[in-house]
């Protein structure tokens, strides 16, 4: 059975998807990412979840291929600037102005001819300066010469978008993209957190993930940090950022808004 007809034949439909969205279905939870150095919250990464009566809360995975393949994604995509661009605007109203937004483009949502355009007026409608948004762009997804030979990455730059590799180190190309892209940040993968003391090789690499970063002048991040021990050998081996359920899980916005608060009251 072909991928196309697995997907197809999950009951997840672009009929019950596009349904899904006109009943509110979808929603934004946002997992903050933190200075390792001072614990300042530096931004907010979001994460789309369906949540469904009766499925309860969809992993994006279950549901973005049917997106992708049957073209609902540009309907999503308009749907993702909007939302999550108010709710940072929400962000830098309670007082956290320098907060910045990071939100994940797949492949199919990158060679879309306007996304550009759907970008810049999302972010001229909610009023928010284009440095303070992020692009993340995941390995695995697959990132063909095409993509990188197009202009949308230009595009994103001439806006002051900002790009970051995502799940770096768990693809094929990632010095490809080193080279090709002006990258602002790298995410370090959490697999390779969560196993770091399982194998001294894991050390290893992520010391050289870390040190080839701040060699080509990037701050790195780490995601999926869950203990006091990763947190501080990534700290000792000059990590910048960190994400994970050690700092905070991911948060509906309310939620992340008090959240932020107790981090201003506290600070």
């Amino acid at each position: 059975m072909s991928i196309f007809s697995r997907i197809f034949s999950s009951k997840i439909t672009p009929e019950v998807l596009h349904k899904a969205l006109k009943k509110g279905e979808f929603v934004f939870y946002y997992q903050p990412e933190f200075d390792l150095k001072t614990g300042e919250v530096l931004g907010v990464e979001a994460l789309m979840r369906w949540v469904n009566n009766k499925r309860g809360i969809v992993p994006p995975n279950e549901f973005i291929p049917v997106l992708e393949q049957s073209g609902l994604i540009s309907e999503f995509t308009d749907f993702l600037l909007k939302q999550t661009l108010a709710d940072l605007r929400k962000i830098h109203e309670s007082g956290l102005k320098n907060v910045f937004l990071a939100i994940n483009l797949s492949v199919v949502q990158l060679k879309q001819p306007n996304i550009a355009e759907k970008i810049q007026n999302a972010l001229q409608a909610a009023y928010i300066n284009s440095s303070f948004l992020e692009c993340e762009i995941t390995e695995t997804k697959g990132i063909d010469h095409e993509l990188l030979e197009s202009d949308v990455f230009k595009k994103l730059q001439d806006l002051n978008v900002s790009i970051s590799i995502d799940d770096f180190g768990t693809g094929y190309s990632s010095f490809d993209y080193l080279r090709s892209l002006k990258i602002k940040k790298l995410k370090i993968d959490q697999d390779f957190v969560r196993e770091m003391f399982d194998d001294s090789k894991n050390q290893t690499i992520m010391a050289s993930m870390i040190q080839l970063g701040h060699d080509l002048g990037l701050p790195v991040l780490a995601e999926g940090i869950e203990t006091t021990g990763q947190k501080e050998w990534l700290q000792e081996h000059g990590c910048d950022m960190g994400q994970g359920y050690w700092f905070s899980r991911p948060l509906p916005i309310d939620q992340l808004l008090d959240f932020l608060q107790k981090k201003i009251q506290n600070s």
